[in-house]
């Protein structure tokens, strides 16, 4: 089987911290790149080693992104760390929410991510490579169950990934294996898709997704993307806000 080389040192090579978003739930943060990359995340906690290292040169790699040419753009929804990517392409207009489940765990994150076509269809790529302990790590025992589900191992993590189709799993050179998948959407729809990285097994059920199509997902009535609402990092005099709301 061939080994193609690790996306990272190609399509994602570092990026200057200035043009980063911070994703953060008060156990540990991220840094968002303008490819939709995850370009530093360390887990499970602050002083953990770090599991995506693109910041820096390094490897691990967890991104999503519009196939084909577009430019970038983004936004913070008020009040909330919840950082929303949207990308022009050649078909229209593509827009990804990202934050960490909030409040975090200490021993666990979420982090979730809504791939919606805001205009005309969209086509985009998801790859996931993590390398825990600063890129020593690599992916192992993965395994898919019969809803399309991965868990794995990376170091001293267990890990899932779940949401947005069925996803192949390649291995890449020396660095272990990385998840890709191709998710498309028509106008108006989206995928949800959910990573979770953990000291400890996960037993309990993971989160769902398939296309939807309908009204935006802060439309009155609508709470189909998981809600963590409660002291933001943002927040002062003890206002609270959501961090991660639909």
């Amino acid at each position: 089987m061939s080994t193609p080389e690790t996306a990272e040192h190609g399509t994602y090579p570092p990026q200057a911290l200035h043009d980063c978003a911070f994703l953060a739930d008060g156990e540990r943060g991220a840094l968002v790149g303008p490819r939709g990359e995850i370009t530093w995340l360390c887990a499970p906690r602050w002083h953990s080693g770090a599991v995506f290292s693109t910041l820096i040169g390094g490897t691990g790699l967890y991104a999503v992104t519009p196939t084909g040419r577009f430019v970038p753009g983004g936004h913070y929804e008020e009040g909330s760390l919840i950082w929303r990517s949207r990308w022009v392409t050649g078909d229209g207009i593509v827009e990804s929410r990202k934050a960490l489940g909030f409040p975090g765990e200490p021993g666990r994150l979420i982090l979730l991510r809504r791939v919606r076509a805001t205009e005309g269809p969209a086509q985009v790529r998801v790859v996931l490579h993590p390398v825990a302990d600063y890129g020593t790590q690599s992916l192992r025992d993965a395994r898919r169950d019969d809803d399309g589900v991965w868990t794995a191992r990376a170091g001293d993590l267990h890990l899932r990934r779940s949401g947005g189709g069925d996803a192949s799993l390649s291995e890449v050179s020396s660095k272990g294996g990385q998840l890709t998948l191709d998710p498309a959407s028509g106008a108006g729809q989206w995928h949800d898709l959910a990573l979770e990285l953990s000291e400890f097994p996960l037993w309990d059920a993971p989160s769902r997704s398939r296309p939807r199509r309908g009204p935006a997902p802060n439309a009155p009535g609508r709470t189909p993307y998981p809600r963590w609402t409660t002291r933001s990092p943002l927040a002062t005099h003890g206002r609270r806000t959501p961090c991660c709301a639909a």
